[in-house]
C-alpha cells in the first residue's frame, strides 16, 4: 500500500504544482454577487479534473495504516488549498482518519473550482456528524446526553 499512496501524493502533487488563478469577482456590489451566484449554481468539478485523483482511486482508511493516512490527508489538503479551496476542520483533536474518511465522500460531490471557497463539513445536523464529539459548536448547541439520544436515532 505505501507504493500505492506514494502515486497518489505524486498525482497530488502535480495538481498543488498548477495552482488556480484568482477569479476576477468585478468591479461593483452587483457584480460580485452576480459571480458568486453563477458559481455556487455551476456544478461541481470532478475531483480527478481538479486534483488528479478521483473518489475510485482513494483508499478507504480501513486499508490504510495512521502515516499513510496522515500523509495522503496532507497531500490532499495542500493540492485543494492550491486550486483555491481551504479545508476548515470543526473541532479539536479530531483524528486524522475521520478528517480523511468526511474528505474522501467529497470526492464523489466533486469541488467547487474557485479561489477563496471553504468546506468547513458543516451540514447543520449535529447528530448526524462525524465531527460532533470534537466540535466546539455542537458542545454549546446540544448536551452530551441529547446528543447521544438523538445520534441513536440515525444509526
Amino acid at each position: 500500500m505505501d507504493r500505492y499512496v506514494s502515486q497518489l501524493i505524486e498525482k497530488l502533487a502535480v495538481a498543488e504544482a498548477n495552482p488556480t488563478p484568482a477569479t476576477n469577482l468585478g468591479n461593483s456590489y452587483e457584480e460580485f454577487e452576480a459571480t458568486m451566484l453563477r458559481i455556487e449554481e455551476e456544478a461541481n468539478v470532478s475531483a480527478e479534473h481538479l486534483l488528479n485523483v478521483s473518489y475510485q482511486e482513494l483508499p478507504p482508511v480501513d486499508r490504510m495504516n495512521h502515516q499513510q493516512i496522515q500523509n495522503l490527508l496532507e497531500a490532499i489538503l495542500n493540492a485543494l488549498s492550491a486550486k483555491g479551496t481551504d479545508v476548515s476542520i470543526p473541532g479539536n483533536g479530531v483524528p486524522v482518519e475521520v478528517v480523511y474518511s468526511e474528505l474522501r465522500k467529497m470526492f464523489q460531490e466533486g469541488f467547487h473550482a474557485m479561489p477563496g471557497w471553504v468546506i468547513d463539513f458543516c451540514g447543520g445536523n449535529c447528530p448526524s456528524c462525524a465531527f460532533a464529539d470534537y466540535c466546539e459548536s455542537c458542545k454549546e448547541i446540544w448536551t452530551k446526553e441529547e446528543l447521544e439520544k438523538e445520534k441513536k436515532l440515525f444509526t
